[in-house]
């Protein structure tokens, strides 16, 4: 009976401290609800930092969180390149961003009400951009 409870005991320190089982070292960002007729949302690739964005959900256009050569912060334009089933209801919703917990370069703009949808692209003369998905 003692043997079988020390070794009930044992699996329940070992597994119990087990990494597995360990909440996250690396806490998860944290933001506020945003509404859904909300105009403006700001989101973060859990992989990478400088994978943030400000998106208008109305227009699409988006912005990425940078650092400035004096040592601020600003939102740099992200230029798309224009899909011809990218119509929008105007006033309304119309955008998203998915930025994968997986793989960074698996970060999409989709909007909502056509299916029209982009990857983030990098190209070294041209920086950062939306390129269009077939």
């Amino acid at each position: 009976m003692k043997r079988t409870l020390l070794i009930i005991i044992s699996c329940l320190l070992a597994f119990g401290s087990s990494p597995l089982l360990a909440e996250s070292e690396n806490p998860t960002h944290q933001s506020t609800t945003v509404p859904d007729s909300a105009r403006f949302e700001v989101v973060q690739s859990p992989l990478l930092a400088k994978l943030a964005f400000r998106l208008d959900r109305f227009t699409g256009e988006t912005w990425q969180f940078v650092s400035t050569q004096d040592n601020s912060y600003a939102w740099q334009r992200i230029r798309r390149i224009s899909l011809p089933n990218d119509t929008r209801a105007p006033g309304k919703v119309n955008y998203q961003i998915f930025l994968s917990g997986i793989r960074a370069q698996v970060t999409i703009l989709i909007n909502t009400t056509t299916g029209a949808s982009w990857y983030i692209a990098e190209d070294p003369k041209e920086g950062v951009f939306w390129s269009p998905m077939e």
